[in-house]
């Protein structure tokens, strides 16, 4: 090897050792990793807080960049532990057998890190008994005169409070009608009508079977407008009502007597001769 050559290869090498050497003699480095301190997001799906439920079922989601570590995992209902499960994302458990009220829940989880424990914290209350209600009217089976009909009725309940009322017309689909007592059903067609009434409260319980109230709508409805005379027949008429119709048939006669009487005599004057 030529002499140059050798001094220009020997000079490659030592600045190449020299830019691999120094980062490291500088304390520097090519890489960095970003560690997360954050501990998981919880967020409650059920109950939400401040809420009445029916039954307890209750359900959190716990997210993380780093990962949710399920052994860290836990929840409670008034500092009960429950026996839970866990989707990768939900954390869910049942309650079973709370008696109405409020209650009170706490949800737990770390990172895979150990960051953490996140604590969720959130009161909600349970009503597990239906509303009540009851049909002031109709009662039996009367006959509907116009072929219409003011349905009324009352509703109780002393948990979470009706929240509205549905109403069905024999099989007719079912409709809501909020929170009102009463509805006007008209035009109702001949015969047998059944009407149902059922109260929804906040829990979202129901009275099971609905209330029910029967009513009949004639073939030929009545106009509302008509008024009906009853006339009693003779035979039912008291002897003192037949004096009295005799007497004003009497005044009646005399009455037109005299007004063609004076129909006939001429206005002023004397009398005309004969």
């Amino acid at each position: 090897m030529r002499p140059e050559s050798c001094a220009f290869l020997c000079a490659a090498v030592l600045l190449a050792l020299t830019c691999v050497s120094a980062p490291f003699a500088s304390g520097e480095s090519h890489s960095s990793v970003v560690t997360d301190t954050n501990p998981p997001t919880g967020t409650v799906l059920y109950p939400l807080p401040g809420t009445w439920v029916g039954y307890t079922s209750l359900q959190v989601r716990f997210t993380d960049p780093d990962g949710v570590m399920a052994s860290s995992l836990s929840m409670t209902v008034d500092g009960i532990p429950l026996v839970t499960s866990w989707t990768g994302i939900v954390l869910s458990a049942s309650a079973q057998g709370l008696p109405d009220g409020p209650h009170t829940a706490e949800a737990r989880a770390s990172d895979q890190l150990g960051t953490g424990p996140t604590i969720v914290s959130w009161s909600f209350s349970v009503d597990g008994v239906p509303p009540e209600v009851r049909i002031t009217n109709p009662s039996g089976n009367p006959v509907l005169a116009d072929g219409s009909l003011n349905l009324t009725w009352t509703g109780t309940d002393e948990g979470s409070g009706i929240k509205y009322y549905v109403l069905r017309l024999d099989n007719d689909p079912s409709f809501p009608v909020g929170n009102v007592t009463t509805f006007r059903f008209s035009s109702l067609s001949p015969g047998i009508h059944y009407f149902y009434v059922v109260a929804y409260d906040a829990a979202g319980n129901y009275n099971y079977p609905a209330a029910i109230a029967v009513g009949t709508a004639p073939l030929n409805p009545q106009n509302p407008a008509t008024t009906t005379v009853v006339v009693s027949m003779p035979g039912e008429i008291p002897s003192w009502a037949v004096a009295l119709i005799a007497i004003s048939s009497a005044e009646f006669v005399a009455i037109l007597w005299l007004a063609f009487r004076h129909r006939r005599e001429p206005r002023g004057g004397e009398p005309p001769d004969r």
